[in-house]
């Protein structure tokens, strides 16, 4: 038996046109006479009950709170105000907020906050959680791009953040070159490692610098060890469904050993903000890892920015007769592995050999390839890079034919990067394998001529970060390592960086030697191979 009740329900069911779903009917009773927890609950289900499109648009909104305001700041002239006031001002004796520390960094912001501010606060929490644990105060400023003066070398750092896809203007990236190449460097993050952000991050770094490659950046890279060491490798959240602890899968586009722009594909600003997510699908760096990749973009932002003044007078100093045709021509090994990182050292290098020695010489340098036509016109050819190369079985012959034939390999891992020397190595293990001649490097002894040709060198002087990283003494023997044919010294090799101390302006973090000790070693190699 029903009641009047039941029986009106039954009949809403069954009227289609008029009625709603006796389900739905029942859900909306629920919710009308429910207690605050009840809706709430309600509320929860809905969102859950979101089709999965809704729940996207919701997901690319802001991810954590918004900073707090900042304080306003004492000026200098703040004892002394001009008259009248319209309130009492303070006196010399009250407390005053200190002068606001010098801005770091610009988060570029743009119309739709889900586009650019999804973490409010992460440059924020970065910068204070550096201030906690580094010492080092620093603020930091939101803007449009175009209110960004890019031009007066004040911005260390640009930041860009973001769910959904983003392009510049043909201006902007005009100008964001330009920063680039005075100084400057550019964060991009994919916030929660969404890949419409992603994509359009690697279109834009294309446009800016077409010319070089956005590649992953190498654990030993100086951006990960310059002040926390082997912040490369990384524990992301469990939820990110990636090897744990692994590489951050940070790229990066380098240009005269500096990095100008850096991008993570997974998510650093929430760690940044310091929460996590359990979202499927999207991947998180772990808080403290993320923090320490900050910290170190911070750290390398500041100590390299001066390179490109100094890369752009050393291009002005090098070489300035060009017009001669007499000089002595020093090929430059053309390779797949970032074979010209800067291309000041070695002609500064050569420069102070012809100014400086009984050898009266211009000197000039020229790309080769690696074919037995190329470098049988060069009697000395020298080699650099940053990554890892490969020869093939004609290069491989090519290299052994020149090197038998009496010419000369000076080559340094340019910065120490360690995926030069492993490469190097194993690409000269094929030149030399299989038919007799020598199976590894040797130290060059302390005794040896090269040594004392020039400069009498007993003992060098390696960079701070060979100190630290690269096992070396800061006062101790040199390192050249090297191939002997027919006792000569073939092939000369360091494994720490010779060109980076070349230069007019030192490389911060590279790791090699000082660059009165590099070009006392460089002179002395060049008079070793111009011997022979």
């Amino acid at each position: 038996m029903t009641t009047p009740h039941d029986q009106n329900e039954h009949q809403g069911c069954c009227d289609a046109e008029h009625t709603r779903p006796a389900t739905l009917d029942r859900w909306v009773r629920w919710a009308t006479t429910a207690t605050r927890r009840r809706f709430l609950g309600l509320s929860a289900f809905l969102v859950l009950a979101l089709p999965r499109w809704a729940r996207a648009v919701a997901d690319a909104g802001p991810c954590g709170l918004p900073p707090p305001e900042k304080p306003a700041q004492a000026s200098a002239a703040e004892g002394l105000p001009p008259l009248p006031m319209p309130a009492t001002p303070q006196r010399r004796t009250e407390k005053k907020n200190p002068p606001r520390p010098p801005v770091i960094a610009v988060k570029i912001r743009t119309e739709k906050v889900q586009d650019w501010g999804t973490d409010p606060n992460d440059l924020n929490n970065l910068l204070i959680w550096m201030k906690a644990n580094l010492g080092i105060n620093f603020t930091y400023d939101e803007k449009p791009l175009g209110e960004i003066d890019l031009e007066s070398g004040n911005v260390p750092v640009l930041y860009r953040t973001g769910h959904t896809e983003f392009s510049f203007s043909s201006d902007e990236r005009r100008r964001l070159r330009e920063y680039l190449l005075r100084g400057g460097m550019i964060i991009f993050d994919a916030c929660c490692g969404k890949k419409a952000f992603a994509d359009s991050a690697r279109l834009e770094i294309a446009a800016i610098m077409p010319e070089r490659k956005l590649k992953p950046v190498p654990i030993d890279h100086p951006i990960f060890n310059c002040y926390y060491q082997n912040a490369g490798v990384v524990h992301f959240t469990p939820i990110s469904n990636l090897p744990s602890p692994g590489p951050s899968g940070i790229e990066g586009v380098e240009v005269g050993c500096r990095m100008l722009m850096v991008f993570s594909p997974h998510d650093l600003s929430c760690g940044w903000d310091m929460h996590t997510h359990l979202i499927q699908g999207n991947t998180y760096i772990e808080s403290e890892d993320g923090l320490k990749i900050g910290a170190n973009y911070i750290a390398y932002a500041t100590a390299t920015r001066d390179l490109s003044v100094g890369l752009t007078q050393a291009k002005a100093y090098t070489d300035a007769e060009k017009t001669r045709a007499d000089k002595f021509r020093v090929g430059q090994i053309v390779h797949d592995g970032d074979w010209n990182p800067d291309p000041v050292g070695l002609q500064n290098l050569l420069d102070t050999v012809g100014q400086t020695t009984s050898i009266k010489l211009s000197f000039a340098t020229e790309p080769v390839q690696v074919d037995a036509a190329s470098l049988s016109k060069f009697p000395f050819v020298y080699m650099t890079g940053h990554d890892d190369f490969i020869w093939n079985d004609a290069q491989v012959a090519a290299m052994k034919r020149y090197l038998d034939n009496g010419g000369f390999l000076f080559a340094d891992a340019c910065c120490g990067r360690q995926k030069f020397d492993a490469a190097f190595r194993r690409e000269m293990g094929k030149v030399f394998a299989g038919d007799g001649g020598p199976a590894r490097f040797q130290t060059v002894p302390a005794t040896h001529p090269l040594y004392h040709l020039q400069n009498d060198i007993k003992t060098v002087r390696f960079t701070e970060a060979a100190v630290a990283r690269g096992g070396a003494g800061r006062g101790d023997q040199p390192k050249l390592e090297a191939i002997s044919i027919r006792n000569r010294l073939a092939v000369v090799y360091s494994p720490f960086a010779l060109n980076v101390g070349w230069r007019v302006k030192a490389v911060p973090y590279a790791v090699g030697y000082d660059p009165k000790s590099s070009l006392e070693l460089g002179v002395n190699t060049v008079m070793y191979a111009l011997s022979q």
